[in-house]
């Protein structure tokens, strides 16, 4: 399955987040599973291009630890 950024609005919200092609169509509304995020979301604009789903969560490790690398030769 890929994965593309999408830009989500919700009223006067707006975010962007990563969704399975399957909801990744402009005008089509869905839910995101996360704390953060609660209700409907209205897709906005999606990227051309997608990301697998093992892309997509390597991505998302490097995004959380962005210093990893040089944290360890400090340590």
């Amino acid at each position: 399955m890929r994965y593309f950024q999408c830009n989500l609005s919700q009223g006067t919200g707006r975010t962007t987040a990563y969704i399975p092609e399957r909801g990744a169509v402009v005008g089509k509304s869905v839910e995101i599973k996360d704390d953060s995020f609660t209700g409907r979301w209205q897709v906005d604009q999606v990227a051309d291009k997608g990301i697998s789903e093992e892309m997509l969560r390597e991505k998302q490790a490097r995004d959380r630890d962005p210093f990893g690398s040089i944290s360890k030769r400090y340590a």
